[in-house]
C-alpha cells in the first residue's frame, strides 16, 4: 500500500485480494461503503446516498466519537465498471473546495490493484490533510475484504 503526495495531489496504490467488480462495488454501494469507511477510533460514515451515474450525485455524513456530524458530498464523472470511477468531493469542513477523486481497478493475479488520485486541492493544508485521511481510507478498504465482510 503507498499513498504519497505528488506535486498538487495525492496518489496512491493498493492491492486488494477480491476481483476488480467486487472492489467497484464496494466503493459504490451504500451499504458497504457504511461498512467499511471509519472506524469507531476516527469517524464513523452513514446515511450513504448513491446514484452511481455519471453526472449522478452522492453524499454522506461522518461524525466522530466526540465531535460534530459532518457531510462530503458531490457528482459522479466517470462510472465505467468494474475498472474506472471519478467523482467530484466537496467536504463540509471546507465549504468551496472541491477536488476530484479517480480511481483505477485493474485485474491482477491476486485480485484487483486500486490506483487513485485526488486532485484539485485549493490548499496545500486541505491536501496535506487528506493525505493522511487517505492513508486510514485504503486500509479500511484493504480491511474489509480480508476480513470476508464484502458482498458477494
Amino acid at each position: 500500500m503507498t499513498v504519497e503526495i505528488q506535486g498538487e495531489a495525492i496518489v496512491g496504490e493498493i492491492e486488494i485480494a477480491a476481483p476488480p467488480q467486487r472492489v467497484f462495488d464496494a466503493l459504490v454501494d451504500p451499504a458497504q461503503l457504511a461498512d467499511w469507511w471509519g472506524s469507531a477510533e476516527t469517524y464513523r460514515t452513514f446515511n450513504w446516498q448513491v446514484d452511481a451515474r455519471e453526472g449522478g450525485a452522492w453524499s454522506c455524513n461522518a461524525q466522530g466519537p466526540a465531535g460534530p456530524v459532518a457531510t462530503v458530498g458531490g457528482r459522479y464523472l466517470v462510472v465505467e465498471p468494474p475498472h474506472k470511477l471519478s467523482y467530484t468531493w466537496n467536504p463540509s469542513w471546507e465549504p468551496g473546495e472541491e477536488s476530484q477523486v479517480h480511481y483505477t481497478l485493474e485485474a491482477i493475479a491476486s485480485g484487483t490493484r486500486v490506483s487513485f488520485r485526488h486532485e484539485g486541492f485549493h490548499t496545500a493544508k486541505s491536501r496535506e490533510g487528506h493525505g493522511t485521511g487517505w492513508m486510514r481510507v485504503v486500509g479500511w478498504l484493504r480491511n474489509h475484504f480480508e476480513k470476508g465482510e464484502s458482498r458477494q
